[in-house]
């Protein structure tokens, strides 16, 4: 049974969003993080894919103790200015920037003032994926609902992927792993704009122990006419029990991009 797994680009160590709209664990502002103004609020772009955008939300102080709740809107080709919330724009999702405990200073693009910061009290990192596919070029992101009064923040597609299926024991619906001994097989599955061929198999680890794969193929696994990855890893050096319900996936790929994964299993040959 397929899943969703998501990749990054290499700009810094990310927190891990959900593979749909969903908020990050709230945690310290990279070094090298830089903010974008817009109104109210602050955007801090972490990858701009074809599919999708990872990126960080910030609100000035607001002195409200729950979470910010708004709209984040994607558009392609960029606005000149937003028109406000009333058109089709490739991704229009509700978020919750979450509340801040203690407020934080984040840096922000001020030319004017090199090393400025703005006081947030609401902040959170978000992943989110288009409905329509964008192209490489520039795309706009705005998390107040296309408020005419914010700024226009700007960031460049990339040709990297954010999102791309695997399947935790291809050919079962069940997903049954052996406990102690035996292998577990997981493909990465190619799709229209994604290659399983363009990712380093030698880079996964899967699974409590972080197992090395014991062999790697290129084949078809869904009948599709796209060559996927199958990857075989061993039960026992994966470190897989019989209290496990969720196995994890992770590598790169070929331009150093990171891919990770996740699905539910069945444990089997435990107790009963």
């Amino acid at each position: 049974m397929s899943t969703s797994t998501r990749s990054t680009l290499p700009r810094r160590a990310l927190l891990v969003a959900a593979a749909t709209c969903g908020a990050m664990a709230v945690g310290n502002v990279p070094a090298d993080a830089i903010w974008q103004h817009s109104s109210a609020t602050y955007i801090e772009f972490q990858d701009t894919c074809r599919d999708g955008v990872r990126f960080g939300g910030a609100v000035l102080v607001t002195g409200i103790a729950e979470p910010y709740a708004t709209m984040a809107v994607a558009a392609q080709p960029v606005p000149t200015t937003w028109p406000g919330g009333t058109q089709q724009w490739p991704m229009r999702r509700a978020i919750k920037v979450p509340f801040l405990q203690t407020p934080q200073d984040i840096p922000v693009d001020d030319p004017n003032n090199p090393g400025e910061t703005a006081t947030v009290d609401h902040m959170g990192y978000f992943t989110l994926r288009y409905q329509t596919q964008l192209k490489p070029g520039t795309m706009a992101l705005n998390i107040e609902d296309a408020n005419p009064d914010s700024a226009v923040n700007t960031a460049e597609v990339t040709d990297c992927y954010l999102y791309a299926p695997i399947d935790v024991q291809p050919g079962s619906s069940k997903n049954k792993v052996p406990i102690g001994h035996g292998n577990v097989t997981v493909a990465v599955l190619s799709t229209k704009t994604f290659s399983a061929k363009k990712v380093d198999a030698t880079t996964y680890r899967f699974g409590p122990k972080n197992a090395r794969a014991k062999s790697k193929a290129l084949r078809d696994v869904n009948k599709d006419k796209r060559l996927d990855l199958v990857l075989t890893f061993g039960s026992k050096a994966a470190g897989l029990t019989c209290l496990t319900k969720t196995v994890h996936i992770h590598g790169t790929t070929q331009s150093g991009g990171k891919l990770e994964g996740s699905g539910k299993v069945r444990p089997t040959g435990c107790p009963a």
